[in-house]
This record gives structure tokens, C-alpha cells and sequence, in this order.
């Protein structure tokens, strides 16, 4: 589907005028010191190498779409490069028109001919700041029931939810440059070397194939901290690294999202390989329950039950597998969703919050851990989205007071502690395995399977640079 048939499409749900904004740059420090410029997605979805700092005004009366784009100065030009004429932009993009958008305010009361205007909040704070401005409403981008209006956001996501063959296409055109970032780390990977190395060995890799990291990459032998983004250790042999990265296309800004874990200075230990095996176990359970109609909750829960019971097994927990999911005791281990949409963003449609996710009255759970699930959807052809089971010894969580006592039945503390004292005391850390999926017709397409996960071929893989 082309960027303007995406356009046709989406003022056929509208049923009054929206003004989207690109976002502009964002300083970093000081004015001038920007961080690189992204569009937002929604903007992105609808128009090829938008401009920073532009704008669209979509019209379902007439069914135009007008462009408002920074007038041309020869100080920019100077300082920036020479840029399409608005002539160019129009021809290029298919628009009915191009303004300029230093006017933008003007020329949409123009256009709206006294119609309520529609918008939504962006990361850039001065263009939801216009938002606001032109729709009188309190858009807000860090609150996702503020966005804005729940039909506008509901016509959207209709159309971004189920991937054309060719975003599918671009999804897997970057799976080899996430494959060479996360086979490169493992094969740097030994007792001495810094985390920080190989998280440059991994930014590389996407630079080298015209990538950028599509968010900040986690890797860390701290794997029990979910989101951990700091790289200052240094790996110790008995060390399980934990890279969660994926590539996000400098131009489309499609992405992958893809984490793996491996031992450093040798094989895993008994322990390291029971708990990949069975987080492995989980994965691949959840993704082989895909298909059309499948709710997403039911694969979290099944790879809960899964973990349970494995964790049972190592002598972690007591009880029946469904009985110790049904009361959250898993959690104590799991202690997060199995997985999230995946696009233009690597939270696909998250900003657009539990109205998407949680559709036809679905709430999320109350409970630790699962109430952490990011979607509860039934499942349809076209839908990509991750499936990431994990496995963790987090200290807080292990030694807090009220999990001991609400789990006492169910969680064999005194076992658990034995993993918290491995590796000198650094603790055993944590497992997460995660691919890319796509639910096809007939069930799951695993988009990232080229990525090494099996346990020998990763183990071969280590410290081989």
C-alpha cells in the first residue's frame, strides 16, 4: 500500500478534519544540540522522509490532503543543504497542496471553514503545544487517554495494526543487520572484555547497515534488570550476557526487536542451562499457539504455566503449574508481559495506550507481573508483535517481605537464595528469549529465526572473534 493510499484510506474513517505533526528537532543540552530527528510514527506512516518540523491537514469532506512544510531560506541552505521546493515536495508526496507551515495556524482555519479540528499530541512539546493551540483540546503525549480523541486514534491504529506485505517485507530486510549486531557481541564476548564494548560492536553493526538502534540497547550480565541501559561492567567468566536490540531503518522506521542471552568464558552451568532450556521451552510453546482468533493473554498464560511448571521441576516452586499461575506465584520469576506490537514503533501503538490494547471492555490484571502484559488481543492475520518469556533472580523481588509472605506456600525461598548467591555473589542474573513474530492465515511466521537461540549453536558461537 503507497504512502497516499494510506492517506485515501484514513479519511475514509474520518469524520472531521486532523492535523498530524512530524515533531521537530529536540535539544539535547542547549538549543543547537539537538538529538537526531525522528518523525513521529504516525506521521511517518502516512508520508516518505517527512521534514522536520512539518505538518498535515486531512480533509474527509473533500477528501484532500494539504502539506505544511518550513519555508526555504538561503540561511538554511547555507547551513543545511538546499531542500525540495514546495513545487517538488508536492509532486513527490502526492498531495493536493503545500503550504507553508510558519502559517500553519491561518491557513487551517482557512481550510476548516469553521469545523472542529482534530489533532494529536507529539513528542516534540512545541508542536503539541500548536495541537492544543488549534483544537482547544489538552493534548497531552505522556498520557496515553490524552493523545487524542479515541475515534481519531481508533482509525488509525485499524490501519496500522495489520502489516501490508511490504511493511512485512521491510521488517524482514532487517533481520540480517540484527542477526550481524547480536552474533558479533556473542563472538566478542569473553571473560574481561567490557559491556560497553560490545554495545559499540552492536550500535556498529546497525550503522553499517544503514540502521540506527530502534531503542536504547539493553545488554548486561545485570539480565535480572529488565531495562537495564548502562554498560559499565566488566564480564566475569560464569556471566550470562543479556543483549536485547533490534535495528530500526533509518528511512522507513520499521525495527526489529530481538533479545538473546549466552554465557561468558564457557558453556552455561548446570543451572544457566535448566533455566535457558526452559525459558526456550515457553518461547517456543507461545509461538507454535499462534493463529487468527488466538487472544494474546492466553499465550502469555501459556507460557506462564509453562515456566511454572519447569520451575517446579528445579525445585523454585511448589504446586500445581495452573495453580501457581492463577495465584501469581510464577511472577515472582516472570514478572512481565510475554510480549508487545511490533512496527513503526518498537512498541507498536503504545502511546495510543490500553484503548488499543485492551479492547471490548478487557482490563488489565490486577496482578504483579501479569498486570504488566501489554496487550490483551485477539490475534489476526497481519499482526506482528514479540513473544519474549523470561526467566530472573531480582534481589528485590526474592527478599521482599510481602512476596514472602503472600508466597510462602508456593516459592522455595531457601533454593532461590542459592541462585542469588552465584558467581561470587554477583548473583545468576536472568533469561529472556525473544523473536519477532508474525501471525500469518494459518499460524506464526518467526520473522528473527535466523538469529542463533538453540543452546549448542549459541555456546559455539562465544568469545570466537
Amino acid at each position: 500500500m503507497s504512502y497516499a493510499s494510506r492517506r485515501a484510506e484514513l479519511l475514509k474513517r474520518l469524520d472531521r478534519p486532523l492535523v498530524l505533526f512530524a515533531g521537530g528537532f529536540i535539544s539535547r543540552n542547549y538549543p543547537a544540540n539537538a538529538y537526531p530527528y525522528r518523525a513521529d510514527s504516525c506521521f511517518l506512516y502516512f508520508f516518505e522522509r517527512p521534514e522536520p518540523g512539518s505538518a498535515a491537514f486531512f480533509d474527509p469532506a473533500d477528501g484532500t490532503v494539504t502539506l505544511f512544510l518550513p519555508k526555504r531560506t538561503v540561511a538554511d541552505a547555507l547551513w543545511h543543504g538546499e531542500v525540495e521546493s514546495f513545487e517538488s515536495a508536492k509532486a513527490r508526496h502526492q498531495v493536493h497542496g503545500v503550504m507553508n507551515v510558519e502559517a500553519l495556524e491561518s491557513h487551517v482555519a482557512m481550510l476548516a471553514k469553521g469545523r472542529q479540528v482534530d489533532a494529536l499530541a507529539v513528542a516534540d512539546r512545541k508542536a503539541t503545544q500548536r495541537a492544543r493551540d488549534l483544537t482547544g483540546e489538552e493534548l497531552d503525549f505522556d498520557d496515553s487517554t490524552k493523545v487524542g480523541r479515541g475515534e481519531v486514534l481508533d482509525a488509525i491504529a485499524a490501519l496500522r495494526l495489520h502489516k501490508s506485505p511490504e511493511e512485512l517485507a521491510e521488517i524482514r530486510r532487517l533481520v540480517a543487520i540484527t542477526k550481524e549486531a547480536h552474533v558479533t557481541a556473542m563472538r566478542h564476548s569473553r571473560p574481561g572484555v567490557k559491556e560497553e564494548l560490545l554495545a559499540g560492536h552492536v550500535d556498529g553493526a546497525f550503522a553499517r547497515g544503514g540502521c540506527v538502534p530502534a531503542y536504547n540497547t539493553i545488554l548486561s550480565v545485570r539480565g535480572e534488570v529488565l531495562h537495564n541501559h548502562g554498560h559499565e561492567n566488566t564480564l566475569q567468566a560464569g556471566d550470562i550476557v543479556l543483549l536485547d536490540a533490534g535495528a530500526e531503518s533509518s528511512l522507513s522506521g520499521y525495527c526489529n526487536d530481538v533479545t538473546r542471552c549466552w554465557p561468558v568464558g564457557g558453556p552455561f552451568s548446570p543451572e544457566g542451562r535448566d533455566v535457558y532450556e526452559l525459558v526456550l521451552k515457553a518461547e517456543l510453546a507461545a509461538i507454535a499457539a499462534v493463529k487468527p482468533g488466538v487472544r494474546y493473554r492466553d499465550l502469555h498464560l501459556l507460557a506462564s504455566r509453562v515456566m511454572a511448571e519447569g520451575l517446579v521441576s528445579m525445585g523454585l516452586l511448589e504446586g500445581s503449574p495452573d495453580g501457581l499461575v492463577e495465584s501469581g506465584a510464577h511472577a515472582v520469576f516472570f514478572p512481565h508481559g510475554v510480549g508487545h506490537q511490533l512496527g513503526l514503533d518498537v512498541h507498536d501503538l503504545e502511546a495510543f495506550g490500553d484503548r488499543i490494547h485492551y479492547p471490548q471492555g478487557r482490563t488489565r490484571s490486577a496482578q504483579f507481573g501479569t498486570g504488566y502484559l501489554r496487550m490483551d488481543m485477539d490475534l489476526a492475520p497481519g499482526m506482528t508483535f514479540t513473544i519474549e518469556p523470561g526467566l530472573y533472580f531480582v534481589p528485590a523481588i526474592l527478599r521482599s517481605k510481602a512476596f514472602r509472605e503472600q508466597f510462602k506456600a508456593q516459592v522455595k525461598w531457601d533454593r532461590a537464595e542459592r541462585f542469588l548467591a552465584m558467581n561470587g555473589g554477583r548473583g545468576f542474573g536472568g533469561i529472556r528469549i525473544e523473536d519477532d513474530v508474525h501471525c500469518t492465515a494459518s499460524g506464526a511466521e518467526v520473522i528473527t529465526a535466523a538469529i542463533p537461540k538453540a543452546r549448542a549453536e549459541i555456546e559455539a558461537l562465544v568469545g570466537t572473534a
